[in-house]
């Protein structure tokens, strides 16, 4: 669960747009008891210093596929015969594993907007992963198994930033919950990386949300 010395990490700044062209790549050179030791991380071929307190969205990936997602902040530098920047250490309860086409499915509600050749709508999640999602819809919108649509989602950060994920998915299931409402399950077929890294960064927040309560 928890890296070792010398395991890459992969950072994303919470206060920059999440796409790949700004993800920090890093490794660990010593592992203290509340914080770790990385290499100063490079981004795009350079070294970038982030700044004091900034919040960092990070994982390392196994040899088997799996990657454990954890956040951290910046708490100095050490600058020695190699500069070395400083994270926080995360506790064992704030690392979630995520297998490889496997995603941390969590309860959310988020806006959406569904797109199909006969009609569009907005709606409502009741939960969200990397992977796809699920959301109430009007009888009226005749929704059904295998039907391809087409859509976003409205996500809100926790440091204030907003953003609008583009995907194209699959619907499921449809099941009648006997309130006038069908509930619609959707995988994700077609989405870009760098948005589906913006719906599992999300869900990450929102665990932790839960388990802070």
């Amino acid at each position: 669960m928890y890296p070792k010395t010398n395991d890459m990490l992969f950072m994303q700044p919470v206060s920059m747009e999440a796409k790949l062209e700004n993800e920090h790549r890093s490794r660990i050179s010593e592992i203290e008891e509340q914080s770790l030791l990385v290499e100063i991380p490079m981004r795009g071929g350079r070294m970038s210093r982030l700044r004091l307190g900034e919040e960092l969205s990070v994982y390392h990936m196994t040899e088997d596929g799996i990657k454990y997602y954890f956040t951290s902040h910046v708490l100095g530098y050490h600058d020695d015969s190699i500069p070395l920047m400083r994270i926080s250490k995360p506790l064992p309860e704030e690392i979630s594993k995520i297998q490889r086409r496997h995603y941390l499915r969590v309860p959310a509600k988020v806006e959406i907007a569904v797109l199909a050749p006969e009609f569009h709508f907005t709606a409502i999640t009741s939960d969200l992963s990397g992977g796809g999602l699920s959301f109430t819809s009007p009888h009226e919108h005749d929704l059904h198994m295998n039907q391809e649509v087409d859509g976003w989602i409205l996500l809100a950060f926790k440091s204030g930033s907003i953003d609008h994920v583009q995907f194209s998915g699959e619907v499921l299931r449809v099941k009648e919950p006997g309130t006038g409402l069908n509930t619609v399950s959707v995988h994700f077929s077609r989405i870009a990386d760098a948005e589906r890294q913006k719906v599992i960064r999300y869900c990450f927040e929102r665990q932790l949300d839960f388990r802070n309560r």
